[in-house]
């Protein structure tokens, strides 16, 4: 079997795609944070009133910030995580030590679940494990613009290769999918057969 490695970097891609649009976000928050703040002052008659209003949509801007940032910061953990096919079986790795290694005799199920947002997650689970790998780590592995990441997570071909090597190095193992996932994989062979 050839080596396939598959790092999880693609969630923390995406993310940064969004982040000319937290910009606009932020800016367009500003520019309207700052007309309600003058008309709030006019309205009220007070200064006070428009320094309120302000301080509360710069508030609203920094909240949004700070969900931004958790979301990045925690993909950015995540996008140390990889997982690594061979010969051998499936080994998952955390900042390159092995964390998880189902063995392709000991791999009991092989189950793949179709979304229609991400596309798919596949997941092959052993007695005491299971490793998975989504759609979005292998649709998106380099910076792209958020139009081709959505058309990269519409195409299904490497999540279908990645399922079909997964079915010849252990073809003991019981094959789960969900409907939407059946229906996609109809035309294969193999997908009735579990």
């Amino acid at each position: 079997m050839e080596k396939i490695e598959i790092e999880r970097r693609g969630s923390l891609l995406y993310t940064r795609g969004y982040r000319r649009l937290v910009v606009a976000l932020t800016l367009v928050y500003a520019a309207v944070g700052a007309a309600m703040a003058v008309l709030g002052a006019r309205v009220f008659d007070r200064a006070l009133a428009g320094i309120i209003i302000f301080a509360l949509v710069l508030g609203m801007i920094a909240l949004m910030w700070m969900v931004y940032g958790a979301i990045l910061w925690i993909f950015a953990r995540e996008s140390r995580q990889g997982v690594e096919i061979n010969d051998e079986g499936v080994r998952e790795t955390h900042d390159g030590r092995e964390h998880a290694f189902i063995p392709w005799a000991g791999v009991k199920e092989i189950e793949i679940a179709a979304t229609l947002v991400a596309g798919a997650s596949l997941r092959v689970k052993g007695n005491f494990s299971e490793i998975a790998v989504s759609n979005v780590d292998l649709a998106i592995t380099r910076p792209m613009k958020i139009r081709e990441m959505h058309k990269a997570l519409g195409q299904s071909t490497r999540m279908r290769e990645l399922l079909l090597a997964l079915k010849r190095a252990a073809p003991h193992a019981a094959l789960r999918m969900n409907r939407l996932a059946r229906r996609r994989l109809k035309k294969y062979e193999w997908a009735g057969s579990n």
